[in-house]
């Protein structure tokens, strides 16, 4: 009973007859790009001509090899391995972060090679968190596009640190092409051994370059399920999840508990050990103030970083001219920040941030990018 999940085909352009005529040919428009685009599917039983195209033996060899490879850190003290340090979470308290000292970093680097390209682990569509080519901004637009005016805010609960190594085991066993490898005793034992080293303290650590694609692989039943099952309700929702974030939206108002509810029992059924927090669901309409993931989506369905931080953004600007015109020099980590902004605010609000910069570039005589640029060469 596996999930198999592929990657999608790019989407072309329709273009019909009409066009060819009247010469209404966009060359741009003729291949839709949609290349983080995933479809999963489940399956009661797989085919043997199916099979016969993978070489089940060559990925168990290749997790043969990686734990001989690494056989000196399954022996060693885990938590030895690792430096540990806390950063602070945008709401209040301390988040812990554990990073692999550099021959664990290297073992796990490897691994997660191993699981996205000999086995072409890949994820589900509504995982916007640690893909390549997707960011927050991608998982917002799935809403947008739905021109979504309800919505509805869920987080789970130590997401990472509670995820086991049993639970992991359990989910991959559903998963293709993990659930054909764990069905040979070599295959699973080796599988097992491999995941083993990406743990400690009993739960994925946060600061590994694994874990988010061990949370995305291991997810992957749990999405399609909820994805799936809101496409069957009278409202058409729309469903993303970033990490341990959930987002659900609608064109109409809905209720709320319900879906909690669902969700908790579809993390019961496949004995998920982590939970939602109740107390940080949030559900409200577009009209208010509809911040998630750090920008918000407005009663006009636009996407915008808010009027506090355009507030912000354009003191930075000014103060930074001003310093550079006074020979004040800004440090460096700060030059970082304001250049990652920009970055940042462009993918958000690019005609804004733009328009901006040429206004503080005309009114001081200045080039503000290149300034930034010389500051971090």
């Amino acid at each position: 009973m596996p999930y198999i999940t592929i990657q999608q085909a790019p989407i072309y352009y329709q273009m019909s007859f009409d066009d060819i005529l009247e010469g209404n040919v966009d060359l741009s428009r003729m291949v839709v790009p949609n290349v983080t685009n995933t479809r999963t599917h489940y399956k009661e039983f797989l085919k043997d001509s199916f099979l016969e195209k993978f070489n089940f033996d060559a990925m168990i060899e290749a997790l043969h090899q990686f734990n001989n490879q690494h056989a000196n850190l399954f022996d060693v003290e885990r938590s030895t391995l690792y430096d540990k340090f806390f950063i602070p979470k945008k709401s209040k308290g301390l988040r812990e972060i554990n990073a692999p000292l550099p021959e664990l970093m290297d073992a796990l680097r490897q691994l997660k090679t191993i699981f996205e390209v000999n086995m072409f682990a890949l994820y589900h569509t509504s995982a916007f968190a640690y893909v390549k080519g997707r960011c927050t901004i991608d998982s917002i637009k799935r809403h947008q596009q739905n021109e979504s005016k309800w919505f509805a805010k869920l987080d789970f609960s130590n997401f990472f640190g509670s995820t086991t190594e049993e639970f992991v085991m359990s989910m991959f066993s559903m998963i293709f092409p993990f659930s054909e490898i764990v069905k040979r005793k070599e295959g699973f034992d080796a599988l097992k051994r491999a995941l083993s080293l990406c743990f400690l303290d009993g739960g994925l650590p946060q600061g590994t370059p694994i874990s988010p694609t061990i949370t995305n692989i291991m997810m992957i039943p749990i999405d399609h399920q909820i994805c799936n099952e809101l496409r069957k309700m009278d409202e058409y929702y729309v469903y993303t999840r970033y990490a341990d974030d959930i987002l659900i939206s609608s064109k109409v108002n809905f209720d709320c508990d319900k879906l909690q509810d669902y969700i908790i029992g579809v993390l019961h059924k496949f004995n998920a050990p982590f939970i939602l927090k109740k107390e940080k669901t949030r559900y409200g309409s577009s009209a208010g103030r509809n911040w998630n993931l750090g920008v918000m989506l407005n009663k006009d369905n636009a996407i915008t970083i808010g009027h506090q931080k355009k507030k912000t953004f354009k003191a930075m600007c000014c103060n930074y001219i001003c310093d550079k015109k006074k020979k004040v020099q800004w440090d460096l980590h700060d030059v970082q920040v304001f250049s990652g902004l920009i970055s940042y605010y462009r993918m958000v609000e690019k005609d804004y941030i733009d328009y901006v910069i040429q206004q503080y570039n005309k009114k001081f005589g200045v080039d503000l990018e290149s300034l930034i640029k010389d500051d971090l060469s």
